[in-house]
């Protein structure tokens, strides 16, 4: 199995698991961190200056795993543990993100445009 090929297949199936609003209560922060990171896997794998570099898709992969955590912070239907660990886990999607703009002229208007989003959020946590 090429890399890209076991980076594709850990990540669609993280990314199941997270999307999955009928998990099993005790295990969020798994789901959660293996999506994040499986995430990040992929995206480092197209980073710029690397062999394999596609911009769009290294964007693409950090982009989806930090607006997936936005929704399920918002998300009513989701156990409160869970909202709770995506809220604090979101910094790593967040920075990576701030890491890949640092390439760009403008960059840090998109970073800021997205830390703003974050800041608007009003989770439901009652």
């Amino acid at each position: 199995m090429s890399p890209s090929n076991y980076l594709y297949s850990a990540y669609f199936a993280a990314q199941d698991r997270f999307r999955n609003t009928h998990s099993l209560s005790g295990f969020e922060p798994d789901v959660i961190y293996d999506y994040i990171h499986s995430a990040h896997a992929l995206a480092f794998y197209y980073e710029p200056h690397t062999k394999h570099e596609n911009c769009l898709l290294c964007e693409l992969f950090l982009r989806q795993v930090y607006f997936h955590l936005l929704e399920a912070i918002q998300d009513p239907n989701r156990s409160r543990t869970f909202r709770r660990v995506c809220l604090d886990s979101i910094h790593a999607p967040l920075l990576a993100l701030k890491r890949y703009y640092a390439y760009y002229d403008n960059g840090d208007i998109q970073f800021l445009s997205l830390k703003h989003q974050l800041l608007r959020i009003q989770a439901p946590f009652d």
